[in-house]
């Protein structure tokens, strides 16, 4: 009967009369709950490559894909370090600011696992990883030509609405990066999230299904392919349930590739219901309203820890604690940014003052203004809202200690 179901659930989401057993290759959970393992990482990062090898020992479990599904999101907040990290998307550090908010911490930074959801460090001192259990349903992904669809028969009735993540992995992807921390060195990464996407699901009989399309650009290509999926109410957080496997011949063909691509720098816009979502009320002010906080009460006004400071709004890397210095104002200060494209000014004659305004280049938050009196060698200084910014030190360990 179930079966019968999702094959209903297929038809009625494809419009097709295809069944669900003529997909190129089809990914099933079983009904025990499984252990969703993110890695936040970049190759810009020093400290990064033991965290990689360590989930790359993951390959190697007989837990694999059983009850452990792992997956690693590169950030691109340390490319400014020297070297760029292909990988890297910004919505990928956005995923992770997500989860700093959620936790009520003014801090991201890398290497970082989440373990269902919930902040791990338990990988340092190679302590077991957390199994999960219960009886959360079954988790089904079919793979068509150029699509996903997804189907979940939750064990419990779910508090909400439902959303599914649908992510192509890449395996054995070695890289010999040539500038910044790791200059020299060739690292080789497992599980890296090459493409990503989120699936509304809704309620069809009593299944939950939903399709999402693929377009994706196959450079550089992995040793080997895999999928992972997993489902989270529709604020995220704390997964319900996961699956994965490697992909065959025909399912790894049933994505659809294009010869050509590259990521861009695209706008990040959002209505302010939704920043205000994102954000809490002194950055929603600061940021989207152009408010001002008060001087010497700013969370990073006197913070002399060494990282790098992205965007509280969409993560974008903005200031190097390299660049920072004390000028008496009681604001983080700065002399310059990490890069002149990720900064947007603007004249700003508020106030009956003629001064100019910083704001960030991918989602015009307002961030401060930037005055001609600061030191060498540029004299600027870039007076910034600690309320407009997001702290990455350099040494997570500093963080992980704390948990």
């Amino acid at each position: 009967m179930k079966w019968m179901l999702v094959a209903m659930a297929a038809s009625a989401i494809a419009n097709t009369e295809v069944a669900a057993d003529t997909s190129a290759q089809t990914v099933t959970s079983t009904n025990a709950r499984a252990t969703l393992v993110e890695l936040f990482t970049s190759e810009g990062c020093s400290s990064c490559p033991p965290a990689e090898a360590w989930l790359s020992d993951l390959a190697k479990s007989e837990r694999l894909w059983n009850d452990v599904v792992p997956v690693a999101f590169h950030v691109d907040y340390w490319d400014y370090l020297g070297w760029r990290d292909i990988f890297a998307r910004p919505a990928f550090s956005e995923r992770q600011r997500d989860y700093a908010e959620a936790w009520k911490s003014d801090r991201v930074y890398t290497p970082g696992f989440v373990v269902n959801g919930v902040e791990w460090s338990g990988w340092r001192d190679q302590r077991p990883l957390p199994k999960s259990s219960g009886n959360a349903g079954k988790l089904t992904l079919n793979l068509t030509h150029g699509s996903a669809m997804v189907f979940f028969e939750p064990a419990q009735k779910p508090r909400g609405e439902l959303t599914a993540h649908v992510a192509l992995l890449g395996m054995g992807l070695a890289r010999k990066v040539l500038a910044g921390e790791n200059k020299g060195k060739t690292l080789v990464h497992d599980f890296v999230v090459l493409d990503y996407q989120r699936v509304p699901l809704a309620l069809i009989g009593e299944v939950f299904g939903g399709q999402g399309r693929w377009s994706y650009t196959k450079n550089p290509a992995p040793a080997a392919d895999a999928v992972a999926v997993w489902v989270t109410d529709r604020e995220g957080g704390e997964p319900i349930q996961a699956a994965g496997a490697a992909l065959n011949d025909a399912g790894l063909q049933a994505f659809q590739f294009s010869q050509n691509g590259g990521e861009s720098m695209n706008k990040t816009t959002k209505t302010d219901a939704e920043w205000r979502e994102i954000l809490t009320p002194d950055e929603f002010r600061v940021a989207r309203e152009k408010g001002t906080e008060q001087a010497f009460t700013g969370r990073y006004w006197n913070n002399h820890d060494a990282g790098v400071y992205v965007c509280v709004a969409c993560g974008q890397p903005l200031f190097s604690s390299d660049t920072k210095f004390e000028s008496g104002t009681g604001w983080p200060s700065f002399f310059r940014p990490v890069d002149e494209k990720n900064v947007a000014r603007e004249s700003d004659e508020s106030l009956g003052m003629d001064r100019t305004e910083v704001m960030c280049s991918r989602c015009d938050s307002h961030l401060g203004h930037v005055f001609d009196d600061g030191p060498k060698p540029t004299g600027l200084r870039y007076c910034i809202n600690s309320a407009a910014l997001k702290f990455a030190p350099k040494d997570p360990r500093a963080d992980s200690a704390k948990k």
